[in-house]
């Protein structure tokens, strides 16, 4: 039996006035971010318009057709604060997802806009293959929402709403698997990358590619896009191309990294004492595996005093290298690996010098303040949005996620605990997300969206 909008619309607008569904709940402890004010849509000027062009594409309506439309669509819209929330909209009737893209043509609310990344967690019925998304600028879990992202006990990479799982197969050797639940794009799966997996901790085999990214989406660029990724027990660097059949492993062998990006065209890297390197990815002769790829060091190799031996590279709003530095403290005196707690972080920003051939690191600033910025590290490649943009989002704060990985996690144990939001004016830490005890990590993602246009 079909319902009338208004019958569908009622049920929609409680859960509006209630700010929280049925099928999402508030973790405990948790309170619900106060909201800011959003970009209204203004009906009266919509209506007034008879076509709102779009791209290539001329939407029109008489003022008869919008009589039929109620005006208190747009402003629940208006209320919706996740892009997730907009395509659950979208999907009650064709009458709703036609006022949905209208609404999004005419405020251009999603439009290239970077969104606000949610985290992804275990689903609290312990199915293993399916996940849930946690929403920092509302404070509620979508248990309503499922997605298959199967892995035992972290994801290995969270890049342009792609996620990797690792499954072990033989003599040290793993295949990495790239799947997107939002988009149910085809999996792909990637030749088998020699992991080196220890025979004593075979349990621990996702552990061995602590983190994989993408140069872009390989929905939107399938036959260009890049995979890399950090491998074995000290973190090494390798590569594959579209369409190869291979790994390529960039020299020197036995570096250990701390964490890659995508940078201006090209793949910079953090070595584990603080070093910056790069590699023109897209340049290298990656068919000759006699000549591997070897990453150009832009510092010197110590560029720090004191290091935390855990670090993140991301791109800032404005374009910056920013260089995120990650310090822990045992836990209630504790000296085993996993009884630490995160103690705060350092930002350093690296300016590069465009003068010489390929570019090389000037030097470093200390950056003490990041202003309406807010970080969001951990597995995933690291992300940078600006706060004023998503109600509830912190500015100046580091939004971090458990990544911290165990050379020896059979003694040291594996318990992911440890997230919060460092705030970097005055060095406080708060909770967004507090999961209890269980060796299945969360991960940060960024749900793909193009705003129902």
């Amino acid at each position: 039996m079909s319902l009338s909008l208004a019958e569908q619309q009622d049920p929609l607008m409680r859960e509006v006035e209630a700010g929280y569904g049925s099928n999402e709940s508030i973790p405990s402890g948790a309170t619900r971010p106060s909201a800011a004010p959003l970009r209204r849509c203004s009906i009266s000027k919509v209506a007034e318009s008879s076509s709102i062009s779009w791209r290539t594409t001329a939407v029109s309506f008489s003022n008869g057709e919008w009589a039929s439309y109620p005006a208190l669509v747009f402003l629940i819209l208006d209320k919706l604060l996740e892009p997730i929330d907009h395509v659950r909209f979208a999907a009650v009737c064709k009458k709703w997802r036609s006022m949905s893209k209208i609404y999004n043509q005419a405020t251009q609310r999603w439009h290239n806009k970077q969104l606000l990344p949610m985290l992804l967690i275990p689903n609290q019925d312990k199915n293993n293959d399916r996940r849930v998304l946690y929403s920092i600028s509302e404070g509620r879990i979508y248990n309503n929402i499922q997605l298959q992202v199967p892995f035992k006990r972290r994801c290995s990479g969270s890049c342009h709403g792609w996620f990797a799982t690792v499954d072990p197969t033989d003599q040290g050797v793993v295949t990495v698997t790239l799947r997107n639940p939002f988009t149910k794009a085809n999996p792909i799966y990637l030749p088998p990358l020699n992991a080196h997996v220890s025979v004593y901790g075979p349990s621990y085999f996702e552990h061995y590619v602590p983190k994989v990214i993408l140069s872009t989406d390989p929905t939107l660029n399938p036959e260009n896009y890049v995979v890399v990724a950090l491998y074995r027990c000290w973190f090494e660097l390798a590569f594959i191309k579209a369409g190869q059949n291979s790994w390529t492993y960039v020299n020197p062998a036995g570096t250990s990294y701390g964490d890659v990006i995508f940078y201006k065209s090209q793949l910079y890297a953090v070595t584990s004492f603080g070093a910056i390197g790069s590699l023109d990815i897209y340049g290298s002769d990656s068919n000759n595996p006699s000549q591997p790829p070897s990453i150009k060091l832009l510092t010197p190799r110590k560029p720090f005093r004191s290091y935390c031996f855990h670090a993140y590279l991301v791109e800032s709003t404005e374009g910056d290298l920013l260089h995120i530095l990650r310090y822990y403290v045992p836990k209630d005196g504790a000296f085993r690996f996993c009884n630490r707690q995160t103690l705060g972080f350092a930002v350093y920003k690296w300016v590069l010098n465009d003068e010489e051939e390929g570019g090389s690191i000037a030097h470093k600033v200390e950056v003490k303040s990041i202003g309406d910025e807010a970080l969001f590290v951990g597995d995933n490649h690291s992300i940078s949005v600006l706060a004023s943009n998503f109600p509830g989002c912190q500015p100046n704060s580091i939004y971090y996620a458990d990544d911290f990985l165990s050379t020896s996690p059979l003694s040291d144990g594996d318990e992911a605990n440890d997230m919060g939001i460092f705030n970097l004016e005055d060095g406080t830490i708060t909770q967004h997300y507090s999961v209890k005890t269980n060796t299945q990590r969360a991960i940060w993602v960024v749900p793909p969206f193009n705003g129902l246009c």
